[in-house]
């Protein structure tokens, strides 16, 4: 006969009760948590100050007014600030909502500011001077009201690509940064964008300079920045920058800094970071070169654009690309730069506003940067300066003129070029 299984009854209750956090046997309380013995339970466990529950402490939520919340009334009754990233109640604090959406408590609003003209509130870092001296404005009313032609440092429109017709949206661009300091950077900027436009160029304020204001271009292709039609404007933005009092070369501040275009070396990011790679090691090993062509003084070169330290790897060009990446990207002062998103920056250069020179280091920039791109890292290592510049001169008919004549004026020229033969310059 079939042995009967036995179902206990439902209303006995079990002898012991084990905890599911330590193990350990103990006796049920009226008030205690099913299944957690009460000294787990005093240790482990909390209880919402707003609703009652008794929940996990680890997920408990503890705002600046020191209560403690679930995780629900949290949410219902809580903000973070996005500035310092505290937890804070709506009923206990005080707190803006700006212009973004993000909430900001009363301890961080010192660095927001209201818009005179909108009333919402922005960083104060985001916001113009307008015509009144105690009037601030965002950047959308400032534009609406044309009150301001120098923006601030961070100020950073939606990029204008200026393209030759037929190129590619993946040729080369490049983005110029042009320092001029002493005048009257107010009276040279409204002549140059009555000029240029200010879908071509802008203007930005920058704490390296003393009085003065930098030029910033939007990307162009070498085939347009070197046009005639581009050389001419150039020569007016010299003429009329050097009207107005402003001073680049003359200085001990200015820079030219030339943005060149990641899309151009590839989309991927290996394509890129071997761009990058290839880019530092070239400049790393003929920066002498480089050095005197930049006309920037030592000192400088040490501050803003110091010669990059490339490492050396022994697995290979794209593992040695991706360690260089690594390495390089933490420090944006040196003479290669790749900390941005969308461009590679070349730092190494004095300003100027002497319109050939200008030519000659655009010339050289878009030269190098096809070079670059065409020859693998081995080939790259074996050129000397006199062949770069072979090289560049080659690929950059745009210009070339401006730069061979540059080259042999600051005694960078190769005057009897045998290919294939090392120089000093080369080493």
């Amino acid at each position: 006969m079939p042995r009967r299984r036995f179902t206990p009854p439902s209303d006995i209750e079990p002898l012991f009760h084990f905890c599911r956090h330590c193990g350990g046997d103990y006796t049920p309380q009226e008030d205690g948590i099913e299944g957690v013995c009460p000294e787990c339970a005093q240790r482990l466990y909390t209880r919402c100050d707003e609703c009652g529950a008794t929940v996990p402490a680890a997920d408990a939520r503890r705002p600046s007014s020191g209560r403690t919340l679930c995780r629900e009334c949290a949410e219902r009754l809580c903000y973070t600030c996005r500035e310092c990233g505290g937890l804070h109640e709506r009923s206990s604090t005080d707190f803006l909502v700006d212009a973004y959406g993000r909430t900001i408590c009363s301890s961080c609003w010192d660095d927001w500011d209201a818009c005179s003209e909108c009333g919402e509130y922005f960083p104060a870092d985001d916001l113009e001077e307008g015509e009144d001296a105690d009037e601030r404005l965002c950047r959308r009313c400032a534009a609406r009201r044309g009150s301001r032609l120098i923006h601030p440092y961070s100020y950073k429109p939606e990029p204008i690509f200026h393209r030759a017709e037929g190129e590619e949206a993946n040729a080369l661009a490049l983005g110029i940064e042009l320092e001029m300091d002493g005048g009257s950077p107010e009276r040279a900027a409204r002549g140059i964008l009555a000029l240029a436009g200010s879908d071509y160029l802008y203007f930005k304020r920058d704490s390296s300079l003393e009085d003065g204001a930098e030029l910033v271009t939007h990307p162009v292709s070498p085939a347009v920045l070197l046009s005639p039609e581009g050389k001419e404007l150039w020569r007016s933005i010299c003429r009329t920058a050097e009207a107005a009092g402003m001073r680049s070369h003359d200085t001990r501040t200015c820079g030219l800094h030339v943005h060149v275009s990641r899309a151009y070396f590839g989309q991927s990011p290996t394509a890129q970071a071997l761009a990058e790679y290839k880019m530092l090691a070239l400049v790393d090993r003929l920066f002498e070169p480089l050095a005197i062509f930049s006309r920037r003084r030592r000192e400088q070169l040490n501050r803003w654009a110091r010669r990059p330290d490339t490492p050396v790897g022994n697995d290979g060009w794209i593992e040695t690309a991706r360690l260089v990446h690594r390495t390089a990207r933490h420090d944006r002062y040196q003479a290669v730069n790749i900390q941005n998103e969308a461009t590679i920056e070349l730092r190494m250069f004095r300003g100027t506003l002497r319109p050939e020179t200008l030519f000659a280091t655009f010339a050289l920039v878009a030269g190098m940067c096809a070079v670059v791109r065409e020859l693998t890292p081995g080939q790259l290592d074996r050129l000397t300066w006199y062949a770069l510049c072979d090289e560049i001169l080659g690929r950059c008919p745009e210009g070339a003129g401006e730069l061979a004549a540059y080259l042999a004026d600051r005694g960078l020229a190769n005057a009897a070029p045998s290919p294939g033969t090392a120089t000093a310059m080369g080493a």
